[in-house]
């Protein structure tokens, strides 16, 4: 093996882990924050090995750093872009759960959520970790695997790629998790809204009851009722948009 063909050969695994880790530096199953950079940086490199030894085509050699970076920032602009729509599997996930705290009176109840390191809703922290699990049990992650190892052939490495089916693929998919969180948070909704309607009825009723007092207790208790019956029920719905968003996030980029 003479020089250059060894720096064609290192070139094309450094993009290939480029593109890994810049995947895992989006997806939220792993963290954003420093604690989890190693086992991230660890994950990138060995499935950018993997993909670069199965069938990784040698790249040329850029002729100076700057091509090199140009080239790995093609290849992040690609692995943040699938990172991202395979985060909309679980972001339906928190916004239904801003939905139903917000029904629930739980707008204010908000912690750290250690995922992020940023302050998010109780209830949403609680429907992430539970489609965390649902992925792990129908196991997707092994088809999110899948789609990234055919962003290799669809979009090769160091090669230019079109940017704006990508842009108008992301769009589609985040416009369609947010309507699939509202599909998931609509159960919950009817449910308050019946609530509210017999809580007004009870207080032109009976005047002297204490609505505020009583009204936000029964709406804490019947939203984590109906939740919880809703989670076994709606676990077919939210793997099938599961399933829809990795199609989806494959043709984006024409896998």
């Amino acid at each position: 093996m003479d020089v250059q063909q060894a720096v064609e050969q290192a070139t094309a695994f450094f993009l290939h882990v480029v593109r890994a880790g810049a995947c895992f530096a989006v997806v939220p199953l792993f963290g954003r924050t420093a604690d989890t950079f190693a086992l991230r940086l660890v994950l990138a490199v060995a499935l950018g090995a993997v993909a670069w030894q199965v069938g990784g085509p040698d790249v040329p050699a850029p002729q100076n750093l700057l091509a090199l970076g140009v080239m790995a920032l093609r290849e992040g602009v690609i692995g943040l872009g699938l990172g991202f729509a395979l985060s909309t599997m679980t972001s339906l996930l928190v916004s239904a759960g801003e939905i139903v705290s917000s029904e629930m009176g739980f707008s204010m109840a908000r912690s750290i959520n250690p995922e992020s390191g940023e302050d998010a809703a109780v209830v949403g922290q609680l429907l992430q970790a539970l489609g965390f699990l649902l992925v792990l049990q129908l196991d997707l992650h092994h088809d999110a695997l899948r789609v990234l190892h055919s962003t290799y052939a669809a979009c090769p490495v160091g090669q230019p790629f079109d940017i704006e089916p990508i842009w108008h693929g992301l769009a589609a998919l985040v416009s369609g998790s947010v309507m699939l969180a509202v599909q998931y948070a609509f159960p919950v909704m009817a449910v308050m809204l019946l609530l509210s309607v017999g809580l007004v009825l009870l207080g032109r009723a009976v005047p002297s009851i204490n609505l505020m007092e009583f009204g936000f207790a029964l709406r804490v208790i019947t939203a984590l009722g109906v939740m919880t019956l809703f989670l076994a029920e709606g676990a077919p719905f939210l793997a099938a948009a599961f399933r829809d968003i990795l199609a989806g996030a494959a043709a984006v980029f024409g896998a």
